[in-house]
């Protein structure tokens, strides 16, 4: 970290930004990082990428898409792309993951869902690119690649091509619900409350610079199902009826299907993900999460119509 500190501090004394203090605040999966930056006691986030100037120009760029949308987005104070810094408003210490108890878990998570809602009604942007039955199963390649070797097992390609098959089959199902713009990383460590606004405005968004179009089930399904956050299934259930009491013309029983189908995806993607964040960029601290995705992988897969994938994904998790 002091290295990237000294980076920082020689890249804003060659842009010319003073500022009185500046803290290290996160990091994430990416290598984007995160600090708090003082000037005249006005406390701004620098966010700093390192990835590179098409990285930072698509953050400002879904930055606006999300602001013309109504969505709440931090406003951009100022961008230096060539350099990969950003000067970003600052939503405070209320983050989802930080402030979310028993007793304000259900106000908090509709106050989300109802974000989700808005955004809906929008439909699907053409601004997005299109996250298809087969992008969501390029990412599901993930989990054979990288969980598996971190677990040291195997499985025959002629395996993975089975399950290609039948689960390509089954990405079919929420693609015939509507379609609409996705954060695709909706979880309550990208979520910020802001009390004091009005609305939807109340939930503030993050780390939306993956966004595509999608189907409208793949949202709610990442904050119900998050990796980072055991939710007990009453609670679930009641957050995924309130969605579908405020959605018009849905089947809920072909939603909820489609809900679990999309659940298998991303837990095997992030099942992935993690193997991969701690075999290759030494990142090992999201392996505590690991049992809980490996959980709500096998509660999904319980389903009988998904006898054909359990066969093969249950041997690869004992």
């Amino acid at each position: 970290m002091n290295k990237v500190l000294k980076h920082l501090k020689n890249e804003l004394s060659s842009l010319n930004i003073s500022y009185d203090k500046l803290d290290y605040l996160a990091g994430d999966a990416s290598n984007r990082k995160y600090f708090e930056v003082s000037k005249d006691k006005m406390v701004n986030i620098l966010m700093l990428d390192s990835s590179g100037e098409k990285n930072i120009i698509n953050f400002i760029n879904k930055t606006v898409f999300f602001q013309k949308l109504g969505i709440n987005v931090p406003e951009i104070y100022k961008s230096y792309p060539e350099n990969g810094i950003l000067i970003l408003e600052n939503f405070g210490k209320n983050k989802f993951s930080e402030i979310i108890v028993k007793k304000n878990e259900e106000k908090l998570y509709k106050i989300a869902i109802d974000s989700l809602l808005f955004l809906h009604k929008k439909g699907a942007s053409q601004e997005l690119d299109s996250f298809d039955k087969y992008t969501l199963f390029q990412e599901v390649k993930l989990f054979f690649k990288w969980y598996l070797l971190f677990r040291g097992k195997k499985v025959k390609d002629k395996q993975i091509q089975i399950f290609k098959k039948s689960f390509l089959k089954f990405l079919d199902e929420p693609m015939k619900l509507p379609i609409v713009n996705i954060h695709r990383d909706f979880h309550v460590d990208n979520l910020f409350y802001l009390e004091k606004r009005l609305g939807i405005k109340k939930c503030g968004w993050i780390d939306y610079q993956d966004a595509l179009k999608g189907t409208i089930v793949y949202d709610l399904m990442s904050l119900v199902e998050d990796a980072r956050r055991d939710i007990n299934e009453s609670m679930k259930k009641k957050l995924i009826s309130y969605y579908l009491s405020k959605t018009k013309n849905i089947n809920q029983e072909h939603f909820i299907f489609s809900l679990k189908i999309i659940a298998i995806q991303r837990h095997l993607k992030v099942l992935g993900i993690f193997a991969r964040l701690h075999i290759r960029d030494k990142k090992s601290s999201y392996l505590l999460h690991i049992p809980r995705v490996v959980q709500m992988l096998r509660s999904n897969l319980e389903s009988p119509v998904f006898k054909s994938l359990r066969k093969i994904i249950n041997p690869l998790i004992e």
